[in-house]
């Protein structure tokens, strides 16, 4: 007798995901936040829920323009996500912000493919107008320094123009707005697509932790 194995839902993976990049967001918040400080407190203060937008007829333009050049492929808008990480890193912790040293200063960044009406999905819709939907979690020192290239017009408005960013829209994350099985309302909304995606496979790559954890050396 076969039995019958059913895969998890949409919302199921949707709930999956969501709850590990909270339990990531928890670890860095913890390692990062003062003694006297809560978890709640260093959110409100540090954390950024950012909507990325992309001009997509000017990144088509930029790639037909160098399709005839040997590049691996065409960045993805996660590949820019990523780009956008480690520039924003080298202008607010400075150009050496690889060296191991200064990892106690970068931030937390979770990235999510997106796609226009997702949230209205039973089953997977059509690809249109993919974006990044964001959790961006800073220190002290370098969410100032954020904060200073957002409100200064001409810096912020070159960062959208090298990324071809239609739009970059930053709110306060709250973190302690959560579903009833547990998880964060902004953690939930960001993983919608993936639960979709996981298992169509429509798209090969459709979120990004940063930074990214480098392996231990072995003793």
């Amino acid at each position: 007798m076969h039995q019958t194995v059913s895969n998890p839902s949409p919302t199921t993976i949707t709930h999956q995901y969501a709850s590990w990049f909270d339990e990531r967001i928890d670890q860095f918040i913890d390692e990062h936040k003062g003694r006297f400080d809560s978890v709640s407190t260093f959110t409100k203060r540090n954390g950024m829920l950012i909507t990325l937008s992309f001009d997509h007829t000017r990144r088509n333009q930029r790639h037909e323009g160098t399709a005839s050049i040997d590049i691996p492929k065409v960045k993805s808008q996660l590949d820019t996500f990523t780009d956008l990480y480690n520039y924003l890193c080298r202008e607010l912790i400075g150009r050496n912000y690889h060296r191991p040293w200064f990892d106690p200063l970068k931030p937390l960044a979770i990235g999510c493919l997106d796609m226009n009406g997702s949230r209205y999905w039973r089953s997977m819709g059509a690809l249109e107008n993919p974006h990044i939907h964001s959790i961006w979690i800073f220190n002290d020192q370098v969410r100032e320094g954020f904060q200073k290239l957002v409100a200064d017009r001409q810096r912020f408005s070159a960062l959208k123009e090298r990324f071809y960013l239609r739009e970059m829209d930053i709110q306060t994350l709250d973190h302690d707005h959560r579903n009833s099985t547990g998880e964060g309302r902004a953690t939930s909304y960001m993983a919608k697509f993936i639960g979709h995606n996981n298992s169509e496979l429509l798209v090969g790559d459709d979120f990004r932790v940063l930074p990214i954890s480098k392996p231990t050396a072995p003793h």
